[in-house]
C-alpha cells in the first residue's frame, strides 16, 4: 500500500470514528433527556458510583471543576433523591457523596439500555467481520490507553 493510499485509509477510520461517536453521544443526549438527567448529572453519577462514595473534594478534583461547582452539582443530584451527603467516617469534618438506591436504579436503567441499543447494532456487522471489528477495537483502545498513561507520567526533567 502506497503512504497515500495508507493515509488516505487513516483519513476514512478517523471520520468513521468520529461520525460513530457523534451519533453515540446525540443517543446518549436523547436517552438522558427522556430519564431527566444531564450529561453532566449522569457523568458525575458514574464518577461517584465507581468510586463507591467519593470526597467532595476528590470528586470536584477529578472532574476538573471547583469545589462550589461540584457541590451544586451534588446538591441538584440530592434534590431528585439520586445521591446522597454522608460525614466521613475518619475525620467527620469531610462529606462523602454516594449514589442512593434510587440514583444506582436509573444508572442500571439508562446503562442497560443503551447496552440493548448497541447489542442490536453490532449485530448489523456481518459475523464473518466481527472478530476483524474487535481486534481494531482494542488496538484504537490500547493506543488510546497508551496515550492517556503518558499524559499521566510526570514531565522529564531536563538535564
Amino acid at each position: 500500500m502506497t503512504p497515500r493510499a495508507a493515509s488516505c485509509q487513516e483519513e476514512d477510520v478517523w471520520l468513521s470514528l468520529q461520525d460513530t461517536l457523534s451519533e453515540t453521544r446525540l443517543l446518549s443526549h436523547q436517552l438522558l433527556r427522556r430519564s431527566r438527567l444531564s450529561m453532566g448529572q449522569a457523568f458525575t453519577m458514574k464518577w461517584i458510583r465507581e468510586s463507591d462514595g467519593i470526597r467532595l473534594s476528590a470528586l470536584a478534583e477529578g472532574l476538573g471543576i471547583s469545589r462550589p461547582a461540584a457541590s451544586a452539582l451534588v446538591t441538584s443530584l440530592e434534590s431528585r433523591g439520586w445521591a446522597r451527603r454522608d460525614r466521613s467516617v475518619p475525620d467527620r469534618r469531610g462529606v462523602v457523596v454516594r449514589i442512593t438506591p434510587r440514583g444506582r436504579e436509573l444508572l442500571t436503567t439508562f446503562d442497560r439500555r443503551v447496552e440493548s441499543i448497541v447489542r442490536v447494532t453490532l449485530r448489523r456487522i456481518p459475523s464473518e467481520e466481527r472478530n476483524s471489528t474487535v481486534r481494531t477495537l482494542r488496538a484504537l483502545r490500547s493506543g488510546i490507553h497508551d496515550w492517556r498513561e503518558r499524559a499521566q507520567a510526570p514531565p522529564r526533567s531536563r538535564a
